[in-house]
């Protein structure tokens, strides 16, 4: 008994001592520090002035670079909506200026569905009290060995040092957009779990509601936007007549909040028809990024919430 045991233990302690080693090197790994996207929110500054919260359309259509003059943050993430963003914004307040802009995006999919969050994701940054459903056990798990969560780890371990920007194009023909906006629209409207219709709908309007009330306690503007969206897509939206759902989703917020401003640029011929400035059929790329950017800031200098 005493030889098996010996055996075993000889297989398995460099096994364990392997995959702590790979853990440590996946830890210390430009994908861990850098390039995953929660990586950011190590380095949130302080006195913020200008900000976005939202999802994929909040990640890739603000890009701040070239106003340095502004300290500024994009608190977006993929598939990160609005109930999040929330506590997003709640866990980072004190990060914020007096009179500081939030732009909080509202986007086709955000309206009546009740989109599913990666929870998990969260336990890297957010504090207990901004995580529903905290775990301690999950909080250890993806803090100190994140490499025993991931699927496919040793593709990860192959590219986790590999520096690479996003495509600035990932369609390149109308006949892309075409296909994109087809897919994002059946997905977007199908009759599934997640398409709640009047539940949704009330749903997210509590919680942009939430953002909004906590902006005005904290001092914060909060500014309600929709960023570019090609015409392809826009077309199809057309054809169901989605877009009454859509503006009275605005229109509630408008109401609610007297004075809230809602900047929409979702069908912005400056934008919509000019193909070079989309990564997809609904994403700006970098170039579009810039320009949006710059025009949003400009806007928001004519409305006086800006310097």
């Amino acid at each position: 008994m005493r030889q098996f045991l010996i055996k075993i233990s000889a297989i398995t302690i460099p096994f364990i001592v392997l995959l702590f080693v790979l853990n440590y090197a996946y830890l210390n790994s430009y994908y861990w520090t850098e390039r995953r996207d929660e990586a950011k929110f190590r380095n949130v500054p302080k006195n913020i002035q200008l900000a976005n919260l939202g999802s994929s359309h909040g990640f890739y259509s603000f890009v701040y670079s070239d106003f340095p003059e502004y300290i500024t943050f994009n608190f977006a993430m993929k598939a990160q909506h609005h109930l999040f963003n929330y506590y997003v914004l709640k866990q980072y307040l004190n990060n914020f200026s007096q009179n500081s802009v939030i732009l909080i995006p509202i986007s086709y999919f955000d309206i009546t569905r009740i989109m599913q969050e990666y929870n998990y994701r969260y336990y890297t940054f957010l504090n207990k009290e901004n995580l529903p459903g905290w775990r301690n056990t999950e909080y250890i798990l993806y803090n100190y060995f994140p490499l025993f969560t991931i699927k496919k780890a040793c593709k990860r371990l192959l590219t986790m040092n590999k520096k690479e920007d996003a495509p600035e194009f990932l369609s390149r023909t109308r006949e892309d957009f075409v296909s994109h906006s087809e897919f994002l629209f059946n997905w977007w409207t199908a009759k599934d779990s997640e398409e709640k219709g009047n539940e949704g709908f009330q749903h997210n309007i509590d919680a942009v509601s939430k953002i909004i009330d906590l902006c005005y306690d904290h001092e914060i503007i909060p500014v309600l936007v929709t960023t570019p969206q090609t015409d392809v897509l826009n077309d199809l939206y057309a054809q169901i007549d989605f877009f009454d759902t859509f503006y009275h989703f605005t229109d509630v917020l408008k109401e609610k909040y007297h004075g809230l401003i809602y900047l929409d640029y979702s069908q912005n011929a400056e934008y919509s028809s000019d193909y070079s400035l989309f990564l997809d059929a609904t994403h700006l790329n970098n170039k579009g990024a810039k320009k949006f950017t710059a025009q949003i800031v400009q806007d928001l200098k004519n409305a006086g919430l800006l310097e």
